[in-house]
């Protein structure tokens, strides 16, 4: 998927406008994105795939935060 469907400052050390693996896309959204964002990257991946991708930095708060509340 495209960086630029997301705020610049996500991924601020790619390219711009790269296409990067889901996984990277799902873990930087969820620690760095606005709420904005994460609206975004709910909508174009399934639920499922975004909880799976982000079992591998539960030990973040905030990734915590969003499986419990906002998944």
């Amino acid at each position: 998927m495209l960086t630029s469907n997301f705020s610049k400052h996500i991924f601020w050390s790619y390219d711009d406008n790269v296409d990067l693996d889901d996984g990277i896309i799902i873990k930087q959204v969820a620690t760095y994105g606005e709420i904005n964002d994460l609206i975004k990257l709910s909508s174009l991946y399934p639920k499922k795939t975004i909880i799976n991708t982000l079992q591998s930095v539960k030990n973040d708060k905030r990734v915590n935060f969003l499986i419990k509340v906002l998944l």
